[in-house]
């Protein structure tokens, strides 16, 4: 069964101790919790390299009430993200923009759909202003990466 995905909702681990960044032990936390598997879709450790949670045409268990039609997206950090976590994120969403042809408007921080949570701990405006610029639309519904100007090597905040 294919899923008709509307968004794309960006996550933190909440933890900025390098042996929590692995899928794995993400996995573990949330099946402490009761869930069945990793509630996110990707998770995106400090060097950038992406790692598969839950299968994108099985709906997640990252957002209350807006599972159905999401991606759910997790970078591994609390209060410090990488240039390379950034890079990835932008190129994965770039993939996934294309796969689904989601449009503008289509990122979410968690926090964005309830005032409980400060995840994903970073600023996605300032994400959406500082890498999203370098897509261009190519006339086909997709998108295309260009290097973005001016972006710090640390990432946002």
């Amino acid at each position: 069964m294919t899923r008709t995905i509307k968004k794309i909702v960006l996550h933190c681990s909440d933890s900025d101790i390098m042996k929590h960044n692995d899928i794995s032990i993400i996995k573990q936390w949330h099946r402490a919790r009761g869930f069945k598997d990793v509630g996110y879709h990707y998770f995106i450790q400090k060097n950038g390299t992406v790692q598969f949670g839950r299968k994108p045409d099985v709906e997640g268990a990252h957002v209350l009430g807006h599972n159905k039609d999401s991606i759910g997206i997790c970078l591994h950090g609390r209060k410090e993200f990488t240039f390379d976590q950034f890079r990835s994120l932008a190129r994965l969403i770039k993939e996934l923009a294309g796969k689904y042809k989601l449009s503008k408007g289509f990122i979410f921080g968690h926090n964005d759909f309830t005032d409980q949570k400060t995840c994903p701990n970073y600023d996605v405006q300032e994400f959406l202003n500082r890498f999203l610029p370098a897509f261009m639309k190519d006339g086909k519904g997709t998108f295309k990466i260009m290097k973005p100007a001016a972006v710090a090597e640390k990432g946002s905040k």
